[in-house]
């Protein structure tokens, strides 16, 4: 690989142009396709997220500077970008580098994410520690939209929102779920995004309907 093998951390990164970037981006999609092609794993999420965590290790002085990404699934770029693309064949395998995000593996690896919903909670505690302390890190959380569909997100959204702390939340929003939506709040939600727009087509027709005297206020009239 004609850039990869030199990239050890944010430091390697910000050396580059945004072109050259660009072409390490490509080439970690390339490596986490090789890898899990076979040893099994998280492809969606992982390449989705690639360009967005190369973007945030360019712009901020991690380790100092604190992302804590929620699912570790979707962190496969970031192991590859923080001195790990020489090992990450091993991933998933006995004695090789974990799939999730592990704290004992790197500095780089902020929170031990495994499962969904958790990581908005831990960053307003790594943030608030800050504070207390009066330090001067930023901290970034990486959540995706499937994540915030459980209980814990919306708890951490509501600490963050009421601590008035500094820090980042990033929503990649790929709209996408390993299964579909369920539970009530999922429905009632779906119902209120929805119902502007039914509103909003029943009056275009409406208004088409009424252009035709007889038959369309007929029409309307038996709708209704």
């Amino acid at each position: 690989m004609k850039y990869l093998s030199s990239i050890k951390g944010s430091k390697d990164l910000k050396k580059l142009s945004i072109k050259e970037l660009r072409e390490v981006i490509a080439e970690t999609r390339a490596l986490i396709v090789e890898s899990i092609s076979k040893n099994g794993g998280h492809l969606a999420s992982s390449l989705g997220a690639a360009d967005l965590i190369g973007a945030l290790h360019y712009v901020y002085n991690t380790p100092y500077d604190k992302i804590i990404f929620d699912t570790g699934h979707q962190a496969y770029a970031h192991k590859i970008l923080t001195g790990r693309a020489d090992k990450f064949h091993t991933i998933r395998t006995k004695n090789g580098i974990s799939g999730f995000l592990k704290r004992n593996e790197s500095e780089y690896d902020v929170f031990g994410a495994g499962h969904a919903s958790t990581a908005l909670s831990a960053a307003c505690g790594i943030a608030a520690a800050r504070d207390q302390l009066k330090e001067n890190f930023k901290v970034v959380c990486v959540v995706a939209d499937g994540a915030m569909t459980g209980g814990m997100s919306w708890e951490g959204l509501q600490n963050i929102g009421h601590l008035g702390t500094d820090m980042l939340v990033v929503l990649n929003d790929n709209q996408m779920f390993i299964s579909h939506r369920v539970g009530q709040l999922g429905k009632i939600l779906t119902k209120i995004l929805t119902l502007g727009t039914v509103r909003d087509a029943g009056k275009k027709v409406e208004l088409f309907l009424n252009r035709f005297q007889f038959w369309g206020k007929n029409f309307i009239k038996f709708a209704k």
